[in-house]
């Protein structure tokens, strides 16, 4: 299956910080002081950035700094409980995922265009780590729900 290649200019996203291996726990923490205390977003999707350890430099972030979720925001929040990130401008692969069949299921696919596309393409890091945007739009129904659709966004860089 060949991704949907779009551009994008920057992505700011609004919200918290935490441990990838406990994601839900992060989703959960996030809603609750977001329902306490709301903030102006962009659109009605919910967005996950997911890092891991570069592959080239062998950085590795420290596991509670490997997700951050929230939403896409147009300013940088100013309340103490929630943290920004801004990811640069950046072409990105748009890879739809199948939740009922795993999250990772689509990774043997998504490293296989990777590699097919090297002499295009490169993943893109932010602060020296790997990383992918994962988006929760219209497409995802719920976890449990046979077509329900995560978007997998890879940020690249042109070789």
């Amino acid at each position: 299956m060949q991704p949907k290649i779009i551009k994008m200019d920057k992505l700011r996203i609004t919200g918290l910080t935490g441990d990838g291996s406990h994601t839900l726990k992060v989703w959960t923490d996030f809603d609750a002081q977001y329902a306490g205390s709301p903030f102006t977003k962009t659109d009605e999707s919910g967005y996950e950035i997911r890092f891991w350890q570069n592959r080239e430099t062998g950085k590795k972030p420290a596991p509670d700094k490997s997700v951050h979720v929230g939403f896409l925001t147009d300013e940088v929040s100013d309340r103490a409980s929630f943290a920004s990130i801004e990811l640069p401008a950046a072409t990105y692969a748009i890879f739809d995922v199948y939740v009922a069949k795993g999250y990772d299921s689509g990774n043997e696919e998504m490293e296989k265009w990777l590699d097919d596309n090297k002499r295009t393409y490169k993943l893109l890091d932010f602060d020296g780590y790997e990383y992918v945007v994962e988006c929760y739009n219209e497409k995802f129904k719920g976890g449990d729900k046979p077509d329900s659709i995560v978007e997998i966004w890879l940020p690249l860089n042109q070789v």
